[in-house]
């Protein structure tokens, strides 16, 4: 009995023994983990850059190009350039790089690379286009070079006065579209029911686990608004390349195997005699050639050049807090709308609506610029931001909304009752419907034996458990909450833009509409950048641009980096998905309820699910 017992105690001490040095090590890992990156971060910082003079600017953003401010400190900058799936280049900072250089007497050329861009919009390619016409005009040139331009790197690329391609690339160019995977047979087959309410013919969000193709109503509304991205962008291609024409840009996408075999299959050679590039040079090669123009860096072996991340430290800064008693205040609104605080890619409506008391409360903030950047999301939330917007509207301050790529749906209830609204020309807005779903996997389940049964206090206890049937009566009653819901969006819309019944209707029924037709409609009122919009609320308070700051949740201690940790696990478990198969079981199970845009306390939703492929 004695050896047992000794066998069991020393059993016992060498597992508490394990369990301690596993203990050890994993907090060891963690501390060299971040010491790691602390040491990492203070490497890479350098002193104050002194490149030669003249020096051309090399301006190479990279991943994600986001409306978001850019970030307050320079730990939280370089988190995100160098962790691969948070990489984002704030718009507002690519701006300030260019207007900064176009000053600058010691800089006569840039040198664009915009390869490394992962995502970038249509709107967001318009404003980087303008800082380049602005650099021009200073007399200044401006060269985009790279191995191969996709689509979106060659709209961004055009408005240089010469483009530099490297032999092994190509140009791509092949329109926009906007395909879906249609999934009505393939849940029949499953024995899935999805139950869909809306209100808005073309509100087609949820089509897809409906039907087995496009619907007519969607398929006249997506045509609508993506011929007009499509010539927005034909017509960046005409203004930076007036040399080539429409039609000589449409015949080499159309017959691009043709080009392609009278130049026995050489990607760049046929866009060199299409006229979308100026050179074919290698990378020496065009080490070389900006060598010639700018001279060579003896101490580096390379052309006199500084680095954009390097020349933005010593940039004048754009919105930053002015020195003034009385201000603008800039509130940037991005990602999907969902209840409650969010992390920073989400629009959380207790995040919003805190910074709209903050402004209100604030006396010397006499105007509020709301960026938007949002397809919706949750209608109670929305209508939760509308009211605080409309709380500090009451009590004496303006509100002008600046949209940016996207303001539809849920964003555009809330910014119907702005004293202004502005977006771009290729801005995505309107989507003015709302819908319901639920799916419903009793048929499913009872072809496997499973079968849901118990006891319910009242006749409507557990109607909407998904594992049975939908009472006849719900689906009524969840039908009449949408039909309300859409109701009062068309009156939000109609007071808010002074519109009538019949001037609404045309703006309403789900469609989506380009910034540009959204103007013709009366949904905005003027086409421009957020600028433009801050000049136009600076005009309206007696106030002058240099009075605008961008006014931000502060981020402190732990909570940015737990923020940055958030969304690396959004990112890293479900960027490869696709959206609507992911959202579509969102409500079958409380797991689930914390995913972007599926929160909703009525199951209400003004989403328009946008997902534009350029």
């Amino acid at each position: 009995m004695k050896t047992v017992l000794r066998f069991a105690g020393k059993a016992c001490v060498a597992f508490w023994q394990m369990i301690n040095f596993g203990r050890r090590l994993v907090a060891n890992l963690l501390f060299i983990a971040f010491m790691s990156i602390i040491f990492c971060f203070f490497f890479s910082l350098r002193g104050e850059i002194s490149p030669p003079r003249p020096a051309a600017l090399i301006l190479e953003p990279r991943g994600w190009i986001s409306d978001r401010p850019p970030p307050g400190d320079s730990l939280q900058a370089w988190l995100r350039q160098e962790f691969a799936e948070l990489q984002e280049t704030p718009l507002q900072e690519i701006i300030d790089v260019i207007a900064g250089a176009a000053a600058d007497p010691g800089i006569p050329l840039l040198v664009f690379k915009p390869e490394h861009i992962r995502r970038i919009n249509l709107s967001q390619i318009e404003a980087i286009n303008r800082a380049l016409k602005d650099f021009q005009a200073r007399n200044k040139k401006v060269i985009a070079v790279a191995d191969h331009f996709t689509q979106k790197h060659y709209l961004l690329a055009c408005q240089a006065d010469e483009i530099i391609l490297n032999p092994i690339g190509g140009v791509e160019l092949e329109g926009f579209s906007n395909f879906r995977l249609y999934a009505g047979s393939a849940l029949e087959k499953l024995k899935i029911d999805f139950h869909l309410f809306r209100a808005g013919a073309c509100k087609s969000a949820f089509e897809p686990f409906i039907r087995d193709s496009i619907s007519p109503e969607d398929l006249e509304a997506s045509r609508f608004w993506l011929e007009d991205l499509w010539q927005i962008a034909l017509e960046l291609i005409q203004t930076g390349r007036p040399q080539i024409s429409v039609g000589a840009v449409l015949d080499y996408l159309e017959n691009y195997d043709r080009h392609l075999l009278l130049q026995e299959g050489h990607a760049a050679r046929a866009a060199l005699a299409a006229g979308l590039v100026d050179r074919l040079l290698t990378g020496p090669e065009q080490q070389r050639y900006l060598a010639a123009i700018m001279g060579n860096d003896k101490g580096k072996g390379d052309f006199n050049h500084i680095a954009g991340e390097d020349y933005s430290r010593s940039c004048q800064k754009s919105f930053t807090r002015p020195r003034t008693s009385e201000k603008i205040a800039i509130i940037s609104a991005q990602g999907t709308i969902m209840p409650g605080h969010q992390p920073s890619h989400l629009l959380g409506a207790g995040n919003l609506t805190r910074l709209l008391r903050q402004a209100r409360e604030d006396a010397g903030i006499k105007a509020i610029v709301l960026r938007l950047d949002s397809g919706g999301g949750s209608l109670t939330a929305s209508e939760i931001i509308r009211a605080e917007l409309l709380n500090l509207k009451e009590s004496g301050k303006t509100i002008v909304v600046s949209m940016a790529g996207l303001a539809a749906s849920g964003a555009y209830w809330i910014a119907a009752d702005a004293d202004e609204i502005w977006a771009e020309a290729s801005t995505l807005t309107g989507s003015i419907g709302v819908f319901g779903a639920w799916p419903g996997f009793d048929r499913s389940l009872d072809a496997l034996g499973l079968h849901s049964d118990g006891f319910g206090t009242t006749a409507t206890a557990g109607q909407l458990d998904p594992t049975r049937p939908l009472p006849p009566a719900r689906a009524r009653a969840l039908q009449l909450s949408v039909n309300q819901g859409y109701q009062r969006f068309l009156e939000i819309v109609a007071g808010g833009r002074h519109l009538n019944p019949q001037e609404v209707m045309r703006a309403a029924e789900g469609r989506v509409f380009s910034g540009r037709q959204a103007k013709a409609l009366g949904l905005v009122d003027h086409l421009g950048s957020l600028a433009d919009a801050v000049s136009a609320a600076a005009a309206r308070v007696g106030l002058k641009p240099a009075d605008a700051f961008y006014l931000q949740a502060e981020e402190k201690g732990l909570s940015f980096y737990k923020n940055i940790l958030q969304q690396a696990g959004t990112v890293l478990r479900f960027s490869r998905l696709p959206t609507h198969w992911l959202r579509f079981f969102l409500p079958a199970s409380p797991v689930f309820s914390n995913l972007p845009g599926y929160a909703d306390p009525r199951n209400l939703y003004a989403d328009s699910l946008l997902e534009t492929k350029e």
